[in-house]
């Protein structure tokens, strides 16, 4: 992916604080004691510029986290000009003492699991996704391997479903204390937008996939990472819509559930298109489908038997928005059952070259259909086609010439998306287009 492209990434779909917004109470072990980021930086750690000899990883992790990545910033926000009017608009005081920021802009563990080097104002730091570091420290020093590691406390964020679980109990929420309402997003929150594979890429990574990180975790396929997280993502996302707390209170459920930038753009856009996967008409807002349409994608290739299904119940699902939330939950629950079935079957998927041609091809025919042409959708395409192009550059499946005229359109594809208060569908699609034309290059 090119340097070019994660700068479009970084101001497309992950806004402001959002890339900074990660798992901040790692499930495993519950009880463990978080040390706080100083524990990881030492030069003889992770805060070294050059690797100590013989060591299996880069040890600038440190380095990499506090200069480049947002999650280390994820605290500081909270007391820039934007946290403050959100905090002060909603009643809640000072942001930086507000548990609903706190929870996923810092490492908010309670006040007992904090050693006596540890910070709130880290922002999202090491513990926050690797897991209270007490439990695992003295076995990660020793030169423990990296299941021992796991199996003492550390969270496995290499394995795909785990990861995915870990990123999204903030990037889309798992609960009231982690969850952008609708409410909090009318104060002044940005649109919450993720994709796994993507948003690892741009975080900047802070590992090298290379021979050593091979041995001790397996091979990684950017294609498989891509598909977990929009079947862990399409799970998750029909658990805030069969939550309770999210049915219709008044006249309306909870409308961040929905489409957001289907009423949320100029009145002089004249953005609505037909979509055969929701068959909704004008005035509408469509609850936001963009992970189910990549799943479909996905089920397609990988699980025939269950697209079908998929496709008929997303399209009750957006039936059922039209009649009751009785309805809407009935089709809800339907769609997380295949989505969770679904799973297992991806994270188990070798996806070869043939997989990531027949994806690619997928996806394009789902924006070109219209079903991944409104934004949320366009965002999920064109991040798909990120992946899938990595994918096929680092397994052979890819000229260098060709990932490279790959990478030239994704730019183009991403120049589309720059603003969702401009966005122009018929300009998305035909980048699309250009995008497609470098499939058959060889």
């Amino acid at each position: 992916m090119t340097t070019k492209l994660l700068r479009a990434l970084a101001g497309v779909a992950l806004g402001w604080g959002i890339l900074a917004q990660a798992a901040a109470q790692a499930p495993a072990p519950a009880d463990a004691v978080h040390l706080g980021v100083a524990s990881c930086a030492g030069s003889t750690c992770h805060g070294a510029v050059q690797p100590l000899k013989g060591s299996s990883v880069a040890q600038n992790e440190y380095i990499i986290w506090s200069r480049r990545d947002k999650h280390a910033k994820a605290y500081e926000v909270l007391g820039e000009a934007r946290g403050e009017r959100i905090a002060r608009i909603l009643g809640l005081g000072d942001a930086r003492t507000a548990a609903i920021c706190l929870n996923c802009h810092a490492d908010n563990v309670p006040p007992d699991r904090r050693g006596p080097q540890f910070q709130i104002s880290d922002g999202v730091g090491c513990e926050a996704c690797h897991g209270g570091a007490k439990s695992w420290l003295g076995v990660h020093i020793s030169g423990a391997t990296h299941a021992e590691n796991v199996a003492a406390g550390l969270y496995p964020t290499d394995q795909p479903v785990a990861r995915a679980e870990l990123c999204l109990s903030c990037h889309m929420g798992d609960d009231d204390t982690r969850f952008v309402t609708h409410l909090i997003m009318g104060a002044g929150h940005p649109r919450m937008g993720f994709e796994l594979d993507t948003y690892t890429a741009a975080e900047p990574a802070h590992f090298v996939i290379n021979k050593t990180y091979i041995e001790r975790k397996g091979p990684v396929n950017d294609v498989r990472v891509w598909a977990v997280g929009q079947a862990i993502a399409l799970e998750r996302f029909m658990d805030l819509v069969l939550d309770p707390k999210h049915a219709p209170k008044g006249l309306f459920p909870e409308l961040v559930l929905f489409d957001c930038t289907a009423c949320h753009h100029s009145m002089d856009a004249l953005r609505w298109q037909e979509r055969p996967a929701a068959q909704l008409p004008p005035g509408l807002p469509p609850l936001n489908d963009a992970n189910a349409i990549m799943l479909h994608v996905i089920a397609m290739r990988v699980a025939p038997d269950q697209a079908k299904p998929l496709a008929d119940h997303l399209l009750a699902l957006h039936r059922a928005s039209t009649e009751n939330w009785t309805a809407v939950q009935r089709e809800a629950r339907e769609l997380r059952q295949i989505a969770a079935a679904l799973v297992p079957v991806v994270s188990r998927h070798e996806f070869g070259p043939d997989d990531m041609r027949a994806l690619a091809d997928g996806v394009i025919a789902a924006a070109l259909s219209r079903n991944a042409a409104d934004y949320p959708g366009a965002e999920q395409a064109a991040m798909a086609l990120a992946s899938i192009a990595s994918a096929m550059r680092l397994n052979g499946g890819a000229s260098e010439a060709q990932a490279k005229a790959m990478n030239d359109a994704l730019n183009g594809v991403y120049e589309t998306l720059a603003k969702n208060e401009t966005y122009q569908p018929d300009a998305f699609l035909a980048a699309m287009k250009d995008f497609q034309k470098t499939l058959a290059m060889r």
